[in-house]
């Protein structure tokens, strides 16, 4: 026992070594952030449409319109399409009362996709050439005064598929309610996919990480899928799988801005990263085998990696040092007990792995608040409580992904979300 013991140690450390040198590309893009993205200028005022899925969703969609309306983009050159289940449905009134504001009625929806499908192919249907590209927003957003002025900015890239950069709506909001420990953990879910991850892609052309709300798609792509073909949980990641597949191009645009909304429970937050990986999963599954096929055979697939796994070596890294740890326990245990491993030896293998568990978690988070400090609208001691308590609250992750791979697909159905109370300061731009 004590020289395996020994061995074990000395292995991991070895492990953790070749861990850093294989996520070092990675870790190359964490540097993007620090350096500011041009703002685009263009010339053509392209017509817009903008989506929003917004079922049962009375309780913040005057908000969502409101900021519509205070768009700086010429009124005349977007309209909003508002997509419910049911005629019934509050929101219909509220919705219809707003100026350029269409509602259309999809009945049957089981998750986004069957939303957006539905009036994405009744706009081609009726009118094709109508818009240049599609906006996609969730009912509980806020669009910054000048969202839609800056993704037409974007469409002078010439790419097909945009990514606005996603602000936390509850540091928007005066209300005590608004804010929870949790949502300022979850909060920087977006600023790791966006500002640590797709900032880097845009600049190396690789697909960005997409997600569902904030995200203009041009009405090329939307024509080529003949709607909107995407059922999975996470019909944004899906998207991602498919741009690579089909070629897409895409850009994160830090300059087009959109506030969401965190969960402030714990139970609705878990949930909700539930979906995340479920759907992650599943699309794994789905694209796996056509992605990494293209990987191998054309000369500048190896980006593809990057989306198939960028995210591994994480996994495999956190795994073997929990199981490090748990050997280490039972060495620890036998020289307690037995007497037959080194005392000191079995303390470095339980305590050493947790503790990098937790350095790795901390530089992350570290990185993470500096990368968008200004964006963090909560006073310093709070994000000092995220920096040293994030990574505690991450490992939570451990549990979600255990059940995101056992689970069968039926494990979710689409519900409506418990929304977090919202009220704009005076003399903000949302007041």
């Amino acid at each position: 026992m004590q020289h395996a013991t020994k061995l074990a140690f000395e292995s991991y450390l070895w492990f953790c070594v070749v861990a850093l040198l294989v996520y070092l590309p990675r870790l190359s893009y964490f540097i993007a952030p620090f350096k500011d993205q041009t703002r685009l200028v263009n010339s053509t005022k392209n017509r817009i449409a903008v989506i929003v899925p917004a079922r049962s969703e009375s309780a913040v969609i005057s908000d969502c319109l409101n900021s519509l309306a205070r768009q700086t983009y010429d009124p005349h050159c977007f309209d909003t399409y508002v997509v419910v289940a049911d005629e019934a449905d509050p929101t219909v009134a509220i919705a219809a009362a707003c100026e350029r504001t269409q509602v259309m009625v999809v009945s049957g929806q089981a998750c986004k996709g069957d939303a957006l499908d539905g009036v994405l192919k009744r706009i081609l249907a009726e009118s094709p050439d109508a818009y240049t590209a599609f906006l996609i927003l969730d009912a509980d957003n806020l669009a910054a005064p000048d969202l839609l002025e800056e993704m037409n900015n974007a469409l002078a890239s010439g790419r097909q598929i945009i990514c606005g950069k996603k602000l936390i709506k509850n540091w928007q909001s005066c209300r005590r309610e608004s804010q929870s420990f949790i949502s300022n953990c979850t909060a920087l879910t977006y600023t790791q996919v966006d500002e640590l991850g797709n900032r880097a892609r845009n600049t190396l052309s690789i697909t960005i990480t997409m997600i569902g709300t904030g995200m203009l798609v041009r009405s090329d792509v939307i024509k080529e899928n003949k709607g909107w073909p995407y059922r999975g949980l996470t019909e944004d990641y899906e998207m991602t799988a498919d741009a690579i597949i089909k070629g897409w191009t895409s850009l994160y645009y830090s300059h087009a801005r959109v506030y969401t909304e965190e969960a402030t429970d714990a139970k609705t937050a878990f949930k909700r990263k539930m979906r995340w990986i479920k759907g992650y999963t599943q699309c794994q599954r789905r694209y796996h085998k056509a992605i990494n096929k293209m990987t191998f055979s054309r000369p500048v697939a190896w980006r593809n990696l990057d989306f198939m796994y960028s995210t591994y070596p994480a996994y495999v890294f956190f795994g073997v040092s929990a199981v490090a740890s748990l050997f280490g326990m039972v060495a620890l245990g036998s020289a307690f007990f037995a007497h037959q491993v080194n005392l000191v030896m079995a303390l470095r293998l339980t305590l050493i792995p947790l503790a990098f568990i937790y350095g790795v978690l901390f530089v992350f988070t570290l990185v993470t608040l500096a990368a968008d400090w200004s964006s963090v609208k909560i006073p310093l001691h709070k994000k000092l409580t995220v920096l040293f308590a994030n990574p505690l609250y991450m490992l939570g992750y451990f549990r979600i992904f255990i059940t995101a791979f056992v689970t069968g697909n039926d494990y979710f159905s689409w519900e409506v979300a418990d929304r977090v109370p919202f009220e704009a300061p005076e003399g903000s731009e949302w007041a």
